[in-house]
């Protein structure tokens, strides 16, 4: 396992790491085993699906926050309608919070969702340039203005053991964003701590690589390269962060806060081929209005080692990624780059941009029906 190739991707707070940590990934099967035999493997076996009706609360078009309460209450935020449906544990709709707007308790290009250590509800509307929380019985309580820097498209703070929420943006110094931070928010809204400079994860030119750009006299145009090469990050509950400095290559990063808390995974998977089959189906999709003059020679013929990475209550990282009968698997590792647990998933469409959720031993997804129907399925972790 090379260091060094990582690096150029990867600025870790302190460059250094014990060698000790990559002898026993390798021991204990983690950096060079497909999957060791003893992980244990699990079964996501589906327990509640909402959604599925042409219109009201129970008709979901762009679910951007998911999150479970301590009673089991299961929140979903619809950006479309800018409002919060709390269902029971058996699916029944209990209430409807927000609306669209500007005032008290409103929503306004919202951005997802959590529910805090104490039961209330936060929604992250950068728009609105606020915090919006409600109480536990869906009350609106207060606002708490924020300078965010970013909008971030889709929120997902963690809750750290003190009952802060985590999560990352920039810090803000005059009249500019400077560095990209990790921060920690008190849920009595007293302050903000800044925990770290995030870690920069990936490259510009990667990101450019896998972008066709088309530029007019009148404009420019970015569309994503489907199985393109990527970086991603995540931000776990201690302030820690996971890097894939290059989703074709399965290599992790977890630098933490301590200064010598660094830990390198690495895995060998056989490469799965795009397929001449999906190849002509991307083609196709593009060029359905017309010739778009896009250069399908950078199409990859590989397609990426790791899809999506997610951190759940537990401090967990899920590691995404797809298996060659067609099926979604999730490797899942512990703290410290220790392998506890694969799950496979078959006959179902998740997407890569909605959010997945693990509250717990329930698993909360995204699934896509005909005609990309969304749902929100929940699943239970089970023993295989």
């Amino acid at each position: 396992m090379n260091s060094a190739r990582t690096s150029k991707y990867f600025k870790p707070a302190v460059r250094r790491r014990s060698r000790w940590l990559q002898v026993m990934a390798c021991v204990l099967g983690v950096g060079c085993a497909d999957v060791a035999p003893e992980t244990p493997r699990w079964r996501l076996t589906e327990t509640m699906r909402l959604g599925g009706a042409e219109s009201g609360p129970m008709s979901l078009d762009a679910v951007k926050g998911i999150d479970e309460g301590a009673d089991g209450r299961v929140y979903v935020y619809d950006q479309s309608t800018q409002d919060v449906r709390v269902f029971a544990t058996d699916g029944t709709l209990i209430r409807v919070i927000g609306r669209v707007g500007a005032g008290p308790g409103e929503l306004r290009n919202a951005e997802g969702i959590v529910v805090a250590s104490d039961g209330r509800l936060w929604v992250r509307d950068a728009a609105n340039a606020r915090f919006t929380i409600f109480g536990p019985d869906g009350v609106f309580e207060r606002s708490w203005s924020m300078r965010f820097c970013t909008s971030q498209g889709r929120w997902d703070a963690r809750v750290d053991p003190t009952g802060r929420l985590v999560d990352e943006d920039c810090i803000v110094e005059g009249d500019r964003a400077v560095r990209v931070a990790v921060l920690a928010y008190h849920i009595d809204l007293s302050r903000v701590d800044t925990l770290r400079v995030k870690p920069e994860c990936g490259t510009a030119a990667l990101a450019e690589s896998g972008t066709w750009i088309t530029r007019s006299p009148t404009r420019t145009s970015y569309r994503a390269i489907p199985f393109r090469a990527i970086y991603h990050s995540a931000v776990g509950p201690d302030g820690e962060v996971w890097c894939v400095p290059n989703s074709a290559r399965y290599e992790l990063w977890r630098v933490g806060l301590a200064t010598t808390d660094s830990v390198y995974v690495e895995r060998r998977l056989s490469p799965l081929l795009v397929s001449s089959s999906e190849r002509d189906s991307i083609i196709e999709e593009f060029e359905a209005s017309g010739p778009t003059g896009l250069d399908f020679s950078r199409l990859p013929t590989v397609k990426p080692a790791i899809d999506r990475l997610e951190v759940d209550d537990r401090g967990r990282l899920w590691v995404r990624r797809s298996n060659a009968d067609g099926s979604i698997a999730f490797d899942v590792f512990d703290r410290a780059g220790m392998l506890v647990g694969t799950a496979t998933l078959s006959g179902y469409r998740i997407s890569l941009w909605r959010p997945f959720v693990v509250r717990g031993n329930n698993v909360y997804a995204v699934v896509l029906g005909e005609d990309d129907l969304q749902f929100v399925v929940r699943f239970r972790i089970e023993d295989a």
